[in-house]
């Protein structure tokens, strides 16, 4: 099975455009896109609509993509970027198959490999709030501000930063959850793993990654995991992959101009994986 990972492409249009060439000229068999998937929202205007049309454009490039390539399948996870209504609707798409929401509780299978999805990251800067998480248990709140969807009043507001961390589960915790699954399995995890070449930032003397991610990997070792949420990882480190363990850790990064992404065959991922733009 041939698969292609993308990831943090934020809704621009170029790199969108480019993912489709991609697949026309690849034609893998599975496309996978890593979180952060829509451009932000306009604060200033009611967030409902502008995801609902964010959405609705993904799923228009995902039956173009399926039009060109008809035996690809579409799977995705969410980023911290997103925002809660954009999982609801792909919900809605993945019920009615025309797109696969991975999940790290429910497992997915395709041609004999397994699959567990995960969209939090650890607390940052950025705004949104809906798929962040304290990493472990012990970890501070953060200091942030920010805003989350309520589902009750169809709206964005200001989070009450330790209401909103202390009252979710933490990444390790979710995790605990994972459905037990046996190899061969893929990781797609939002957020890379700490202390590797996936967490690296500019100007940031130490890694950004989440623990919990990395003591996840260490215990359940999938034969890949796949990454995103930082960009700037492989220029900073020279390095697009890693190894935790026996796993194969990648991050493609992201850039605004030039797709960055990776193919491989899930049945011998070293030997056939191959980036977009480093060698």
């Amino acid at each position: 099975m041939r698969i292609c990972f993308t990831s943090d492409i934020h809704g621009n249009g170029k790199l969108y455009d480019q993912l489709a060439d991609l697949l026309r000229a690849e034609t893998p068999d599975l496309v996978i896109l890593g979180g952060d998937l829509m451009r932000d929202v306009d604060l200033d205007e009611p967030a409902a609509p502008q995801v609902a049309s964010m959405v609705d454009e993904l799923m228009e490039r995902v039956a173009a993509w399926q039009a060109a390539v008809p035996r690809l399948t579409v799977a995705c996870i969410l980023g911290n970027h997103d925002l809660a209504p954009a999982q609801d609707a792909l919900q809605t798409h993945h019920d009615a198959g025309r797109i696969v929401l991975l999940d790290h509780r429910r497992l997915w299978q395709r041609e004999g490999v397994a699959f567990l999805g995960y969209p939090c990251a650890p607390p940052s800067p950025h705004w949104a709030k809906d798929f962040e998480r304290l990493d472990l248990p012990k970890d501070p709140i953060p200091k942030f501000a920010g805003v989350a969807w309520d589902p009750v009043g169809q709206r964005l507001r200001p989070v009450d930063l330790a209401e909103h961390f202390g009252r979710r589960p933490t990444i390790a915790q979710d995790l605990e959850q994972a459905e037990p699954v046996a190899n061969p399995w893929i990781l797609v995890a939002h957020a890379p793993p700490y202390e590797s070449n996936l967490d690296r930032l500019p100007n940031v003397s130490y890694p950004i990654g989440s623990r919990a991610v990395r003591h996840f990997i260490e215990e359940r070792q999938p034969l890949v995991s796949l990454h995103g949420h930082v960009h700037e990882a492989p220029e900073i480190s020279e390095s697009f992959i890693d190894r935790v363990g026996e796993t194969l850790c990648i991050n493609p990064g992201q850039s605004h101009d030039r797709l960055q992404a990776v193919l491989f065959e899930a049945e011998r991922p070293v030997e056939t994986l191959r980036h977009t733009v480093f060698a």
